[in-house]
């Protein structure tokens, strides 16, 4: 079973200095229930459709190609760059969006876009050595994309709005599945890399293969560690409709800690009708910060699956994201502040026009009298 494609977008360019100085293309293909992307060169788009051209020579593809600039490089020139990311974004989307699916249809359309064919996709065998940074640094944005989701979630947890944040909730779950699932491309991928059953047939060095592997196995542990928290979101959202479920959250954020093993021994206690209860001692969190140590705050469900160098990352993430709300804050005021600038300039015109009609009106109270007193000695 082949791909249903119902999107194609070019929106990012990276500049590349290796071999040569030359500019690359991010073509995301969004499918059904994935999406994925492909860096492309000017010249493997020339190649697919001098391929098309040759397969249906009284059929081209709808959209001519951008033509190629000889006397003068899209390098350094924004200008013409973007005109030729807009004229290969409207040359795949011709082809996508055409009646006429005889393109569609062929194994060179289907390589240029690396579309999977059959049940599962071939991950050991689809990524060169540089198709696999670029796919390993979308997965690292999708995962900063799925903390700021979390973030935003328990915003609105604290605000007690249960269904905004079961929305952004709903949001990093879905992202999270698609997170694992490139994960696991990554990993099959760097095997097959190693292997020299990449496209490029290259062998990777084993200093590289180590290095890549450190790379993968931090996004593994970000990625369990954001399995942790979406899966505590049931708990949050409960407490936020209680009162008693405010926390701290400043305080919280601002402390170095180290997790606090949970203390499993059970203490035997005699209640008033002689039957015997276990309960668990509570111990309370070593993670405060400075000397004060005289209150200890109580851990949340989202930091207690955290070591410090998560909670680090998500009070970073916290950060940033309070930022862009500052900025945001900020820009609103801006625009008030113009807005009541341009009230006053308004006012102070409107002013002047009623202190000239007021002249104009005692000059033609003057002009009245004087009227009035020369026609009575007329009489």
């Amino acid at each position: 079973m082949i791909e249903s494609i119902q999107n194609i977008y070019i929106r990012n360019i990276e500049t590349r200095d290796t071999p040569k100085p030359h500019t690359v293309y991010r073509v995301e293909v969004n499918a059904a229930v994935r999406t994925w992307s492909v860096w492309k060169r000017y010249s493997e788009f020339d190649e697919l459709n001098d391929k098309l051209i040759r397969l249906f020579p009284s059929n081209p593809p709808p959209f001519e190609i951008p033509v190629k600039h000889y006397f003068q490089s899209t390098l350094g020139n924004p200008v013409l760059v973007e005109e030729r990311r807009r004229g290969l974004e409207d040359y795949l989307r011709g082809i996508l969006f055409h009646k006429d699916d005889r393109w569609r249809e062929t194994d060179e359309w289907r390589e240029f876009l690396a579309i999977p064919t059959g049940r599962s996709l071939d991950s050991a065998s689809l990524y060169t050595s540089e198709s696999w940074l670029d796919e390993y640094n979308d997965v690292q944005a999708k995962a900063k994309e799925i903390r700021s989701l979390l973030n935003k979630r328990e915003t609105h947890i604290a605000r007690n709005e249960v269904q905004l944040s079961h929305n952004f909730n709903l949001q990093a779950k879905k992202n999270l599945t698609l997170l694992g699932m490139r994960v696991s491309q990554l990993d099959a991928g760097l095997r097959g890399l190693a292997e020299g059953n990449g496209k490029d047939g290259k062998v990777m060095s084993e200093g590289e293969l180590r290095r890549r592997q450190d790379m993968l196995t931090e996004t593994k542990e970000e990625k369990d560690t954001l399995t942790k928290l979406v899966l505590t979101s049931r708990t949050d959202i409960s407490k936020a409709t209680t009162p008693a479920s405010s926390v701290d959250r400043s305080a919280l954020f601002r402390q170095p800690f180290k997790q606090t093993p949970i203390n499993k021994g059970m203490v035997g206690k005699n209640n008033n009708d002689g039957i015997s209860s276990k309960v668990a001692p509570v111990t309370p969190s070593r993670r405060v910060f400075g000397n004060n140590r005289s209150t200890m705050p109580t851990e949340t469900e989202q930091t207690r699956g955290l070591d410090n160098d998560g909670l680090v990352n998500l009070q970073k993430q916290t950060m940033e994201d309070q930022d862009h709300h500052v900025e945001q804050f900020s820009a609103i005021l801006s625009r008030h502040k113009h807005i009541g600038l341009a009230i006053g300039q308004e006012l102070d015109y409107q002013n002047q026009l009623l202190t000239e009609l007021d002249g104009d009106l005692e000059r033609t109270s003057d002009k009245l009298r004087f009227t009035s007193r020369k026609m009575n000695s007329i009489k």
